[in-house]
């Protein structure tokens, strides 16, 4: 699954990432990868444009770095109990997901898995800035983890769209698939697809006396069922694994995805007019700030 055998957690020192380090490192045991834990650490007061003379700021940044290596050294013990073979990146730098993102440049990495935090009162993630930042431009694959333990065995779901109506490249759902068939092996999970579409906009302008709405939105239906099961043989996936649901994608995925018990769901990320980073819709985004589950963004 992991072509370099590379798989790095980004470690926010101010937040819990045992279980993001526990789900990395069973990814790694099973595919015989090697776990860097890399960490940023900063501040302020610190910087070398301190009043403090320069020798006495470079000791204190030392002595900063070193007690953020020591709560890594802490956090690494969860990959050794597992026999996952672990090093530890610590630098000095304000923006975790900026030099995370040099540091890829220069180190080939099958993934990157970092943890963020979910309220259940109010249905919402709360992702930092460096979790946007990778979101957008993290060249591998990312896996966000929640709070959520994995089961046993692990459900995973795969959100397509095999009609192409959002304007993403043909070959976008084979990536979030195979990634989503590789995870199913790997950790004896359960794969399906879920396909999620919204035939209301056409129907409201299909709206006439003469037109009947109900065979309109049966052949909607029969069309988008049609590709998803063509999706699914393309894949051997047999077609009671998949789902099709009908409503806004905003409301109905994460609903679906928390209702359902997933542990794990695989969405797609595509690069727009031409630039060089990959982006995501406003429409996606909204998705992700609903999602309750542990979400692997692939490219």
């Amino acid at each position: 699954m992991f072509k370099h055998k590379h798989i790095i957690a980004l470690i926010d020192p101010a937040e819990d990432s045992a279980l993001a380090v526990s789900k990395a490192s069973r990814l790694a045991r099973l595919d015989d990868a090697h776990l860097t834990l890399f960490a940023c650490g900063y501040n302020a007061s610190l910087a070398s444009n301190h009043p403090l003379n320069p020798e006495t700021s470079e000791k204190a940044q030392k002595a900063y770095m070193h007690r953020m290596m020591e709560g890594l050294e802490t956090v690494a013990d969860i990959a050794r109990n597992e026999a996952v073979e672990v090093s530890l990146e610590g630098v000095w730098d304000k923006h975790a997901g900026t030099a995370l993102l040099n540091y890829l440049s220069e180190h080939p990495t099958d993934m990157v898995v970092k943890a963020t935090h979910h309220q259940n009162v109010i249905q919402r993630t709360f992702f930092s800035q460096t979790d946007w930042e990778l979101i957008r431009h993290c060249p591998v694959p990312l896996l966000l983890t929640k709070s959520n333990a994995w089961g046993d065995p692990v459900r995973l779901t795969a959100a397509v769209d095999p009609v192409q109506a959002n304007d993403k490249p043909d070959t976008l759902d084979e990536h979030i698939v195979r990634w989503g068939k590789d995870f199913g092996t790997h950790l004896n999970g359960r794969l399906e697809l879920l396909h999620v579409y919204d035939p209301t906009p056409l129907l409201i302008y299909l709206d006439q006396p003469t037109i009947d709405s109900a065979d309109i939105s049966e052949e909607i239906r029969e069309q988008h069922e049609q590709a998803l099961h063509q999706l699914a043989d393309q894949h051997q996936i047999d077609r009671a694994n998949t789902v099709l649901e009908t409503g806004s994608t905003l409301s109905v995925i994460p609903e679906y995805l928390h209702q359902a018990n997933v542990d794990m769901v695989i969405m797609g990320a595509v690069a727009r007019s031409g630039l060089e980073r990959w982006l995501l819709g406003h429409t996606a985004e909204k998705i992700l700030d609903r999602i309750t589950v542990d979400i692997l963004i692939v490219k």
